[in-house]
């Protein structure tokens, strides 16, 4: 099932791609951004030692970047409304900050080290609400693919340490402000989903105890500039 959706996604980017291109005029434009991102609780669960158990681990703020190409649709938009269509790639880093394995009780773990990594590729449609002033509120929807890279370790050496590349997708809301005809400053909400991301379990000696599986939902704040061709 996750592979069939990670090749859908992989036909919208590409689909999106031909569509951008097919439109590419004045309008072409390339973002980056940069912000705070912090990962939401999860519940990594599944067979450990031969019985149900979870991992419930809690994140640190942290840190993510990105990049976007995108355009605005001629056809999809008018004096009120601006549809625009990007390809984003971006990256987020969390570290771990409590884990509390069902296993062991209710108490949370000791000596707790180690992050989540994430790299995805999204296809977004956005859409301008064009105002007379400087600024632009905006809204967006975002499908495609993340590569997670679990990374942490709790107890006596206990470790999640491994990586899932599933079907993603993202709600962008936020505002651009006109520095100048080609040049925007934006500032944006994003909050996305990794799903079904699964993980080996490791005890001390590097053996497999079993696998766990969670949805991953990350909510950040950015900051970006947007320049125009």
């Amino acid at each position: 099932m996750a592979s069939r959706l990670i090749l859908a996604s992989t036909a919208l980017t590409i689909s999106a791609s031909a569509l951008a291109a097919q439109s590419l005029t004045d309008d072409i434009y390339i973002q980056g951004f940069a912000g705070y991102s912090q990962l939401q609780d999860s519940d990594f669960s599944g067979t450990i030692n031969g019985s149900s158990q979870s991992v419930d681990t809690d994140f640190d703020g942290g840190f993510g970047l990105g990049i976007a190409v995108g355009t605005e649709i001629p056809r999809w938009s008018n004096d009120q409304i601006g549809t625009r269509i990007e390809l984003e790639l971006s990256y987020r880093d969390n570290d771990v900050d409590g884990v509390n394995f069902s296993g062991n009780g209710p108490g949370a773990e000791g000596n707790v080290s180690g992050d989540v990594t994430q790299t995805s590729l999204f296809a977004n449609v956005l859409v301008d609400f064009k105002q007379a002033g400087a600024f632009t509120p905006y809204v967006g929807l975002g499908l495609g693919a993340t590569y997670s890279d679990l990374n942490f370790a709790y107890g006596p050496g206990v470790a999640l340490d491994d990586s899932d590349t599933t079907f993603a997708a993202q709600l962008i809301a936020g505002v651009a402000y006109e520095i100048d005809s080609n040049t925007s400053l934006t500032l944006d909400t994003r909050y996305s989903r990794a799903f079904d991301v699964s993980s080996e379990r490791l005890a001390p000696n590097g053996a497999s105890t079993g696998t766990v599986e969670d949805d991953i939902d990350a909510f950040s704040v950015n900051i970006g500039l947007r320049y125009g061709f």
